[in-house]
């Protein structure tokens, strides 16, 4: 009698132990150019997994990959997931969470100016003010055409070193970034007896925003991650989580926001599934 209760013991403990690993499901995120593990996208993706309740772990993928191969790798099932900007075409691929991972502070852009052109942007005002001067952008960045929808033209170069350089000789006026992105992009390419500077006088602002990704069809992952999402927002986690990390502090701690003058910009093409994201996702003050 012993033995046989013993036996459905060690038969219920293996159950359970199997239960458990096929529960503990992986998700795989790319190692994107490198510095995937540092990524704002890798550490929100982990807090909601957390958040989530689930029994899911997160896994850094080995080798270096850019979003390109990213992309390829999700939809062969190499990987589970990938961040990137807004783009419409995305929705065709892949399942997209739209859900802004950033709140949506890669929309409101700060720039890089040179700093005999103070005087100048300080006395901007409005849209039509800024259409007067060049906007400086990477070849193939998401912005180009939002900025070029509101009447801004726009110089494109094939590495950020050439638009600072261009900023520099006074060849473009301005180079558009990111709140969060464009105190140490200017750190990391500008001489050392740079004339560059941030203006702090002005912002602008469109709807634009960082999302996850995952394969099509795997619902089961992206309501798990949707789940943790809004649990981390509702409690305050995700805003936390921005304001302290290294890629993203400085849109709360450096930029002003509060205290500049906004210009808004719509975004051309969005989806019906952009327009439907709930408003609470979309950072304000």
């Amino acid at each position: 009698m012993l033995k046989y209760i013993s036996m459905l013991s060690s038969c219920f403990i293996s159950i359970v132990f199997a239960g458990a690993l096929k529960a503990n499901i992986e998700v795989m995120y790319p190692n994107m150019d490198g510095i995937g593990g540092d990524s704002i996208g890798f550490h929100v993706l982990e807090l909601a997994l957390e958040k989530s309740g689930q029994d899911y772990f997160l896994k850094l993928h080995g080798p270096s990959v850019n979003q390109r191969s990213a992309k390829k790798f999700v939809e062969r099932g190499i990987l589970s997931i990938f961040d990137a900007g807004y783009q419409a075409e995305l929705e065709q691929r892949f399942e997209p969470i739209y859900l802004p991972i950033d709140r949506g502070i890669l929309g409101w852009r700060l720039f890089i100016i040179h700093q005999q052109n103070i005087n100048k942007f300080s006395a901007v005002k409005d849209l039509v003010d800024l259409t007067q001067y060049i906007a400086g952008q990477g070849v193939g960045w998401g912005d180009i055409p939002i900025l070029e929808n509101a009447g801004i033209k726009v110089i494109k170069a094939s590495r950020v070193s050439q638009l600072i350089n261009k900023v520099e000789k006074q060849r473009l006026d301005i180079f558009p970034l990111g709140a969060n992105e464009v105190y140490g992009f200017l750190d990391k390419y500008r001489n050392k007896n740079s004339s560059l500077v941030i203006d702090k006088n002005l912002v602008l602002v469109y709807p634009f925003g960082r999302f996850f990704y995952v394969r099509k069809g795997n619902t089961t992952l992206a309501n798990t991650i949707k789940l943790g999402m809004e649990t981390a927002l509702a409690d305050g986690s995700l805003q936390t989580l921005l304001e302290n990390h290294q890629h993203f502090k400085d849109a709360f701690s450096k930029a002003n926001l509060k205290q500049r003058k906004r210009i808004d910009i719509e975004t051309p093409n969005l989806t019906e599934k952009f327009k439907n994201i709930d408003p609470k996702w979309w950072y304000s003050f």
